[in-house]
């Protein structure tokens, strides 16, 4: 009998399954390639709420952990994933100047990220009429190929089955769990907006919030650093960009649309000044609840069947915290914290 079924390969699940290996338990994942949120995930991560210059919650302890849980699985998988990366805020208006330099200069909970320096543009090709202000500790994550790199991995290990999940042929017991041939002793479900039809935890909050992106080529730009306006524009290699995000809430859905991709295009023309071309365009449905903070914990009446679900926009930063504190909570009763435990929706 296995020590877990696991439901799932995205951010959840891959950091659960590394966490469930390197305490040497035995598991199973399940998990066919699709549009999940995390296989369009830009994968970059910062500190600061930049629509109003707010912290982060728990801002400094994911960042510390995301950056050694990942930097492991550069050591795992033999690739490079992480990339510390500076951000720049464009500034809109004079208003805006004001609140960062007063907030990057009194809010103990934001110094450590905000510089107070007000700068230039950092690029000729990027307008900011107001300048920039400069994130710190941010960065971003190579998710796509993580996620490649790790399945890869499992299927060497025969620990993924290319499936999807069935869960009309999953049967609880009191102390086990049987899957077509499968035993296990718990079974945690990282499967993002697909909670949606788990009748299991359908008395939980979970929304949909579609989101669209694009991967841009702009010979010349060489942009360093990751610049957020409306939209942010993050470099990835050889004059080659990531563009984001829409936010979605009526059509939840994983197809692209015409409508996401103009607002994307409109947005970044309002502050790039070169010529680009689209080489690719995303869609993918975020896992998000009601209150902003992730669903896990234990079925009320099911004591083996667990949630790891609803990292929502900052699943990079949340993932690595959250699979360590769920595992703990499994394997040695430690409790939740209350914001992120499902117990809050009972």
């Amino acid at each position: 009998m296995l020590d877990y079924l696991i439901i799932g390969q995205g951010l959840a699940g891959s950091c659960l399954a590394k966490k469930i290996l390197e305490e040497n338990k035995s598991f199973k994942q399940i998990d066919l390639v699709t549009h999940s949120a995390s296989y369009v995930a830009s994968g970059m991560f910062n500190p600061v709420v930049l629509k109003r210059f707010t912290p982060v919650w728990n801002a400094q302890k994911e960042i510390d952990k995301l950056l050694k849980i990942f930097s492991e699985f550069e050591k795992l998988l033999n690739v490079k994933l992480v990339y510390p990366s500076d951000l720049y805020r464009i500034f809109a208006n004079e208003d805006e100047v004001k609140t960062w330099t007063k907030k990057s200069q009194r809010n103990q909970n934001l110094i450590p990220f905000l510089d107070p320096k007000i700068h230039e543009s950092v690029n000729p090709y990027i307008k900011a009429d107001f300048g920039m202000g400069r994130v710190m500790q941010s960065g971003k994550i190579f998710v796509r190929e993580m996620l490649r790199e790790f399945r890869k991995y499992l299927l060497t290990q025969n620990l993924l089955i290319d499936d999807i999940f069935d869960i009309n042929q999953l049967n609880i017991q009191p102390n086990f769990i049987s899957y077509k041939g499968i035993e296990a002793k718990k079974i945690v479900f990282c499967d993002g907006f697909a909670l949606k039809e788990n009748p299991l935890f359908s008395h939980l909050p979970m929304e949909g919030v579609k989101g669209e992106t694009m991967v841009i080529l702009a010979d010349g730009l060489a942009l360093t650093s990751i610049v957020k306006s409306k939209v942010f524009i993050m470099p990835m290699e050889n004059d080659y960009y990531y563009v984001g995000a829409t936010y979605n809430y009526t059509e939840v859905n994983d197809n692209i649309s015409e409508e996401g991709q103009t607002e994307l295009v409109e947005n970044l023309n309002h502050f790039l000044k070169i010529d680009y071309k689209i080489i690719k365009k995303f869609a993918g449905i975020r896992p998000t609840v009601i209150d902003r903070r992730p669903l896990l914990g234990v079925h009320p009446d099911k004591k083996n069947v667990f949630l790891f679900n609803g990292l929502g926009s900052r699943g990079v930063m949340l993932a690595p915290t959250m699979a360590e504190e769920l595992y703990d909570f499994m394997e040695n009763s430690i409790d939740l914290q209350p914001e992120i435990d499902i117990k809050r929706f009972d």
